[in-house]
């Protein structure tokens, strides 16, 4: 056991040095706020549309992060890495482009310690900027603008889990989240030598908190009932920025000379972040299918960060999806084994630019594929996702995203923490 956890832990220290460098989204909209979430990246909650509130899964290798209380069966130390890989086209009205990245999405361990108790850590992106925007407004004067935005924050969470009796469970997630957000906007005039441009770094550092409740209730013929809510605590936190405001001018080695500063400020200033819960509900039949939703509101009125001048709206999403296994015992086929998964939701961003609400919605789906030889006793699982979406619009001069994205994901498997009945 020991080799299996320091490899894990070597795991753990290659995602983290690997997550400063990756770029994870390519949305112009990711320029608002912290950036594009990152948060939903479990793989198997993806699959169904995001449906994690909610999720009590009925097998012994998953553990739920969204949820803290949502692991009552996890029995199983799971060990799970998952890779996403986004596709993206962006329209307006005259300019289409495709990008794409590829990267780390999830990493987690997580495992029972005796009958009640759920332990659990995870290192996922937490939200990300990456965009590259080119204007001309030659309508008034001809005037061309760069947008350029690169960086993200990350976070490192610890999950508790405890079974308080037969149907219910409490859980609680603390999160540590650090990084930086750089973005860059430079305006230029026809035959103008000078360039306009502002520059705005923010570096942060600081803890989230999730608090979560679970209830699963069986009912007759192996039916069950699963009712789960979630809080996040919103809070003050410190931003260190650096703002800079200046004029400058490119060299014939395309190099920057500065000219002269308009404004500069850096410090430690005051961000809010909002407050959010969650409520899910699902039905299904024990090992064989289940179908849910959940309903989760951000209080993003609230959200307030240094250097910008946003009016944020509130945010809601609501997520409908499940899953279906044709025989957990089924021998005659692998098919029969296969978890199929399937989703669809809807999220309303709280962004309104140009008078115009930014909406985002998809549809999803998902196979677990066993790779044990042993069924239930070998739980080990290849997980397979794909999202399709839509997000914005191209009326009021905005931009309109279709994206695809690919998940493949590795649950493995093992027994630790358990006495041995031979030697």
């Amino acid at each position: 056991m020991k080799i299996k956890f320091f490899s894990i832990l070597s795991s753990f220290i290659i995602f983290l040095n690997a997550a400063y460098a990756q770029q994870t989204s390519t949305s112009p909209y990711s320029s608002f706020g912290l950036g594009e979430s990152k948060t939903n990246s479990d793989i198997v909650i993806s699959s169904m549309g995001g449906l994690g509130t909610s999720y009590i899964s009925d097998f012994t290798n998953e553990a739920n992060f969204v949820n803290p209380a949502a692991n009552r069966n996890l029995r199983y130390t799971s060990y799970n890495i998952v890779i996403n890989t986004d596709y993206t086209n962006a329209k307006t009205s005259n300019v289409s482009s495709d990008r794409s990245t590829t990267y780390l999405a999830n990493l987690s361990l997580a495992f029972p310690i005796g009958t009640k108790s759920r332990v659990g850590v995870n290192l996922q992106p937490y939200t990300n900027i990456g965009y590259d925007i080119n204007t001309d407004n030659s309508d008034v004067v001809n005037q061309k603008s760069l947008f350029k935005g690169r960086g993200g924050l990350n976070a490192f969470s610890g999950m508790y889990s405890y079974n308080i009796s037969n149907e219910f469970s409490l859980g609680a997630k603390i999160g540590y989240v650090w990084g930086d957000l750089k973005k860059d906007q430079e305006t230029s005039l026809q035959n103008a030598n000078l360039i306009s441009g502002i520059f705005n770094k923010q570096e942060y550092g600081f803890f989230d908190y999730t608090l979560g409740v679970a209830y699963r209730k069986k009912l007759t013929n192996n039916h069950l009932l699963k009712i789960g809510a979630t809080y996040n605590i919103g809070h003050t936190i410190d931003a260190d920025v650096n703002y800079l405001y200046s004029t400058y001018y490119y060299n014939n080695n395309n190099e920057k000379v500065s000219m002269d500063t308009l404004n500069y400020v850096k410090g430690t200033h005051d961000a809010k972040l909002p407050s959010s819960y969650s409520i899910g509900v699902a039905y299904g039949k024990e090992h064989k299918w289940s179908l849910g939703a959940d309903f989760k509101f951000t209080d993003q009125f609230k959200l307030k960060i240094p250097e910008d001048n946003f009016d944020y709206k509130n945010k809601y999403r609501v997520a409908v999806g499940g899953w279906y296994l044709p025989n957990i015992n089924g021998f005659r086929s692998y098919f029969e084994k296969i978890i199929y998964r399937y989703g669809l939701y809807y999220e309303n961003t709280g962004l309104n630019v140009n008078n115009k609400t930014i909406d985002q919605y998809g549809v999803t789906a998902g196979l677990g594929l066993p790779l044990g030889k042993s069924g239930k006793h070998d739980p080990s699982m290849l997980n397979l996702g794909i999202e399709l979406g839509q997000r914005g619009s191209k009326s009021n001069g905005l931009i309109k995203e279709n994206f695809i994205n690919f998940k493949v994901g590795f649950n493995f498997d093992d027994l630790w923490f358990r006495k041995r009945q031979y030697d």
